[in-house]
């Protein structure tokens, strides 16, 4: 092992990284915990030691020279790498733990109701389910794997396929009274939305002519979509692995067996696969580390959501849904 060379020292880089980082002598000082002079004075000791600068001012902007540049791409790519592998160290001598990172809708409506069996099968374990939507930082947050819902493509990962999903309308048993026949009686009943899911693609598919609904209930999660429509508010047009276990519990009916074979999300409820091939299709994905080595606790979890994910596909939904006409 070489010997790294003279460097400076260690707190000087951290609060010229963060700053440079932040574009911001202010904001720095609030992601360290510290004055706004002691950033300054770290940075100024820090150029008289280098001998050059690394900001000019412009006003009351800093701005990073261009030897700044260079040198704030070096310190924010060696400090990223120590604290991921100081975070991978952690996890790995702490083999109990395992935190996994989900939306609020998957991990409300499939994980969670299905992780007993997981801890069950390993009793000794702590599983830490982190929900959000954010992409995670694996650097900088304390996060085992990231199951996200999404077109793919994330850069600095390891990325696997985990499910697909489709899209088609539920009701609720408290609804059944005036549970549609046909999907042209969908006109004349409340539906439910949710952000970017948009009705017309299902229309088509089933043949009616209908317009995007613009009035009634909108929600932001998938999740409280789901609830809605099993307290009775309306017919949703849900997505699959979020209505899997309420159909088969009887907590959720099927009105008709046709479903949006791939859910896309587009800008438009104008805007389908067929008028926009570009347009991408969201799956599920397992998120993990590119640089890290996995423990048998995680092993373990990602076998068991495998075969979750593709045990849940097999099982058959609600008997009673109607074929579309």
């Amino acid at each position: 092992m070489l010997a790294p060379g003279k460097l400076p020292p260690l707190p000087a880089l951290r609060t010229f990284e963060a700053a440079a980082r932040l574009g911001s002598y202010t904001r720095a000082a609030e992601e360290l915990h510290v004055t706004h002079s002691a950033v300054s004075h770290q940075v100024r000791a820090l150029e008289e030691q280098l001998g050059f600068a690394l900001f000019t001012r412009q006003g009351r902007a800093v701005v990073l020279t261009p030897a700044g540049e260079e040198l704030a791409a070096v310190a924010n790519s060696a400090l990223r790498q120590m604290a991921e592998a100081i975070g991978d160290l952690r996890r790995r001598s702490d083999t109990r733990r395992l935190s996994i990172s989900v939306m609020p809708s998957f991990a409300g409506r499939w994980l969670a109701p299905r992780i007993a069996a997981f801890i069950d099968a390993n009793p000794d374990c702590e599983v830490n389910i982190l929900s959000s939507t954010e992409r995670v930082d694996f650097a900088r947050e304390a996060v085992d794997v990231a199951i996200r819902w999404g077109p793919g493509g994330y850069s600095g990962v390891r990325v696997e396929h985990l499910m697909d999903d489709v899209l088609f309308p539920v009701v609720g048993p408290a609804f059944s009274g005036r549970m549609p026949k046909k999907p042209a009686d969908l006109a004349k009943l409340p539906l439910l939305r949710s952000d970017l899911e948009y009705w017309t693609p299902w229309f088509r598919k089933a043949g009616i002519n209908l317009p995007e609904p613009s009035a009634g209930l909108m929600l932001s999660d998938s999740g409280l979509l789901v609830r809605a429509a099993i307290k009775g508010q309306g017919v949703a047009l849900a997505r699959r692995s979020l209505v899997s276990l309420a159909l088969r519990r009887g907590r959720l009916l099927r009105p008709f067996a046709g479903d949006l074979e791939v859910a896309y999300h587009s800008p438009s409820p104008t805007t389908t696969p067929d008028s926009d091939p570009t347009l991408p299709r969201w799956r599920y994905w397992i998120v993990l580390p590119q640089r890290r080595q996995d423990s048998p606790l995680l092993q373990r979890f990602l076998d068991w959501v495998r075969e979750e994910a593709a045990r849940d596909w097999r099982e058959p939904l609600d008997q009673r849904a109607e074929p579309l006409e």
